[in-house]
């Protein structure tokens, strides 16, 4: 193992041959295809082993761009079956090892393929190769990741409004790391660089953050291609550790900048043009562990160089909470990484191509986006379910709210902990748009912001603020993660959590009808800390939501209902019922096939319609005059034209007499 090195000494790790246990090796089966079972004679037999003849366990061997692979026993022995009689490559690979491939004709027995083994020495003065550079070859990936937060995270202007101060106009206000942390003098560097401007840190560790307005190479190129391929090792057992702190990471930098080794996730691939150029290697922590490196960390409270400490307080959380989920278990039907979810497949079919040497046509599913989005629209919008039931009785208005984490597979919100997300739930008087007497039910923190509900402030509405709230050593809170030696409040959502809250209204005149609205809302930082900076943009340039009407944050969900105030309320308990219920499908997640089940109040024409995330109609269940009352049917996760869909997130949507509902559930395979 690498050794920790003392904070002053120079950093040179060492390579060596990781251990897989078997629930990895299985994991990165699950992540690119289906495991061969030997169902039929074998049709492709043979070993893996190093170049000195020693058998290699664990090992993957597939057919070159297809699902059909399997993995070495402890003998370094396999067989692939369901392969058709021709010309194929079977590639191997193990982490730690350049892959290994053979050009053969099906059926053959008895093969050989060798592995060498990555040198095991690493050269801090190597320099990272430009972006643009493998977009000669790679260009639908380098266009992704041009313009994304990968790429400019060396430049965000908070980070550095946090860090010195000097990334905004007015920067200087609120906290800012060297002037205002207990640390700032004892550690004037703090560990930004590790994640924001790891190209500079990985030559010089411990290093502060580049000036701003005098930026180096290695800090503008964010976090990069070359950089990310590069990574040969994460050590789990130091999830906590910040970005590339030495011993954590291992990086594999050649002496020579034409002796080349690429990590990547897919494990079949090969590249013969040139072996020195780009000699790949497999490396499966690429899919989850290798985005933890900068997703996953604890401060450290007595500047020992110790990140797991008991003393210390986790800033940013999100690994450890997806490795604790579902998600996160191989053996589970939900298990789903980090890259499924932020690199989703990109459309194309193939990698790019080399001077006239094309790449091999792929499965579209397996070539992934490498924009590597997280709090985007596309991401906040089909994060939660928020349901809301709204009744009257008691001469009053019942509102019951559940949140349900059904398609995040960490807490939302998650991330630094200045990200929060408000509940508000607006209940109206139809007749003069008046808010309602709050008689029951929690309301929104003072985080929410202290101030006009109409400029976004939203302290002490009904609702909820969720978030993960610090306190420093006086039990002050929130303070920033760098200071904290506590959590004074943590009440985010975790994977398949689900949050209830309930509210009572007092009711306007009778007969006057009420409007009620939930809505949850996506907010980037505390409203106290945007004015204290005087933020109007995010730290990459965009307009900032948070400061913006009408939401004042990003809108994630909403329900509404009404009441028009026509049923009387004297008695105790004289409900109303919504005129179109839509229940949440069961099972959920599904796979192969789940039931929907609605009501409706008044006969009429009704459609039933599931949709894809775009918003295009993929299976049209009801379309028909239905009578009043309760019905269901069954989807078996087919379109309209009989084929099978991909596993994923879709919309089923209600519309009958008396309204519209919307829910979304979860198919997998």
């Amino acid at each position: 193992m690498t050794m920790l090195p003392e904070r002053q000494a120079g950093w040179l790790p060492q390579l060596f041959v990781p251990p897989i246990t078997r629930a990895s090796a299985v994991a990165a089966l699950l992540i690119l295809g289906t495991l061969s079972m030997p169902t039929a004679a074998a049709q492709i037999t043979g070993i893996v082993t190093d170049l000195s003849g020693t058998p290699i366990g664990e090992a993957l061997v597939s057919i070159r761009a297809s699902k059909i692979r399997t993995l070495t026993g402890a003998d370094g022995r396999f067989e692939l079956t369901g392969i058709e009689d021709g010309r194929v490559v079977v590639v191997a690979g193990r982490q730690g090892f350049y892959n290994g491939s053979l050009w053969l004709d099906a059926p053959t027995t008895g093969i050989t393929i060798e592995l060498e083994a990555i040198p095991q020495d690493d050269n801090p003065d190597y320099q990272f190769v430009r972006a643009r550079i493998c977009g000669g070859c790679h260009n639908n990936q380098f266009e992704d990741w041009t313009g994304s937060a990968m790429a400019q995270a060396g430049t965000n202007t908070w980070v550095y409004d946090i860090y010195d101060g000097s990334g905004t106009e007015g920067g200087n206000g609120g906290f800012v790391y060297v002037r205002d942390s207990v640390y700032g003098h004892e550690n004037p560097a703090s560990e930004c660089a590790a994640c924001h401007q790891p190209e500079a840190w990985a030559h010089k560790p411990y290093q502060p953050l580049d000036p701003l307005a005098s930026l180096s190479t290695p800090a503008l190129h964010g976090v990069s291609c070359d950089l990310c391929h590069k990574i040969a090792y994460v050590d789990e057992s130091k999830a906590n550790y910040p970005g590339l702190y030495p011993g954590s990471v291992t990086l594999t930098r050649p002496a020579e900048a034409s002796s080349q080794v690429q990590y990547g996730g897919l494990g079949d691939t090969e590249f013969g043009l040139d072996d020195n150029i780009m000699r790949p290697s497999y490396q499966p922590q690429l899919t989850a562990a290798m985005c933890g490196v900068c997703h996953q960390d604890m401060n450290d409270p007595d500047e020992d160089g110790d990140f797991a400490d008991e003393e210390g307080v986790i800033s940013e959380p999100t690994y450890l909470e997806w490795l604790a989920s579902p998600y996160g278990d191989p053996e589970s039907p939900l298990y789903t990484t980090c890259v499924d979810c932020h690199m989703p497949p990109s459309g194309a079919d193939t990698i790019g191509g080399w001077y006239g040497y094309r790449f091999p046509v792929r499965d579209s599913l397996t070539i992934r986006s490498h924009r590597i989005e997280g709090t985007t629209a596309r991401y906040l919008e089909n994060a939660l379910t928020l349901q809301m039931e709204s009744r009257i009785g008691d001469r009053q208005l019942h509102v019951d709210i559940r949140i349900i984490n059904d398609q995040a597979g960490h807490h939302v919100p998650d991330g630094v902990t200045v990200r929060n997300m408000v509940l508000l739930v607006e209940a109206k008087g139809r007749r003069n748009g008046q808010p309602l007497t709050q008689l029951r039910g929690p309301v929104v923190d003072d985080l929410g912001g202290v101030g006009d509900p109409a400029q976004g402030y939203f302290a002490g509405l009904p609702g909820i603020l969720f978030a993960k709230v610090n306190h420093d050593a006086s039990g002050r809170g929130p303070t920033f993660f760098t200071d904290a030696t506590g959590i004074q409040w943590d009440n985010r959502i975790a994977a398949l959590g689900v949050d209830e809250s309930s509210y009572v209204f007092d009711l306007p005149v009778e007969g006057a009808g009420v409007d009620v609205r939930a809505r949850l809302i996506y907010r980037r930082a505390f409203r106290f800390l945007v004015d204290a900076k005087g933020w109007t943009e995010d730290g990459h340039g965009r307009p900032l939501e948070d400061i913006q009407p009408p939401h004042f944050g990003h809108l994630m969900e909403e329900a509404v209902w009404s009441w028009s105030g026509a049923t009387a309320v004297s008695g105790d308990e004289a409900d109303v019922p919504n005129q179109v219920s839509l229940e949440q499908n069961y099972p959920n997640p599904f796979n192969p096939s789940t039931t929907i089940r609605y009501e409706t109040h008044a006969s009429g024409r009704v459609v039933l319609e599931v949709h894809n995330l775009l918003g295009e109609t993929v299976r049209r269940l009801v379309d028909e005059d239905q009578a009043a009352g309760r019905h269901g049917l069954g989807w078996d996760g087919r379109d309209d034209a009989g084929r099978q869909l991909a596993a994923g997130t879709y919309l089923y949507r209600l519309q009958a007499p008396g309204g519209v509902q919307l829910r979304k559930m979860l198919l997998v395979h």
